[in-house]
């Protein structure tokens, strides 16, 4: 089975010889879309291509770009690792629940996608992964609050101190 040629010039001058695809050109002559030319006429198009978003898991976020209800609501956020950590469990519990009701949802259709089912299924996967690191975290954090609050850091500061005083007198 003889595959369709590009057949576009080339900047030697002669025809491209890599496999067309559907449109009869292959990826580097005319295969995919670069978007539109006149940048300043589509501006506000390119500004933050939320068209390629799907879930949002590796959405680029910068401050100036929030609204002003999300920036209160970063203001809010605490910087508390005990906190934080809190926060992370209870969101990834509510952002699986809500993949396992797209997956029963997905699932009633007529003609359910098992590829979309797939998807989400590992998308619950890389959740519980990062529970799984953020409940080792959780540990290592609790060991360090232990050794901070067993009064060895303080009695160090004292010792400092008083050593501090001593060398002063002199």
């Amino acid at each position: 089975m003889e595959q369709k040629r590009c057949g576009a010039k080339t900047k030697s001058g002669e025809a491209c010889k890599k496999a067309a695809l559907k449109n009869g050109r292959c990826r580097l002559h005319g295969g995919k879309s670069t978007g539109p030319k006149d940048r300043a006429k589509h501006s506000e198009s390119l500004k933050g291509n939320k068209n390629a978003l799907k879930h949002g898991l590796y959405e680029t976020i910068w401050l100036d770009t929030l609204t002003d209800e999300e920036q209160e609501l970063y203001h809010q956020v605490s910087t508390d690792p005990n906190v934080q950590v809190d926060s992370e469990y209870r969101l990834s519990a509510l952002r699986i629940r809500r993949m396992l009701q797209r997956i029963q949802q997905e699932e009633q259709k007529d003609k359910p996608d098992p590829t979309e089912i797939r998807a989400m299924e590992d998308a619950i996967t890389k959740v519980q992964m990062n529970v799984a690191a953020l409940i080792r975290e959780n540990g290592k954090l609790r060991d360090m609050q232990k050794q901070k609050s067993d009064g060895s850091l303080d009695q160090l500061v004292e010792i400092l101190a008083q050593a501090r005083k001593d060398r002063l007198q002199r």
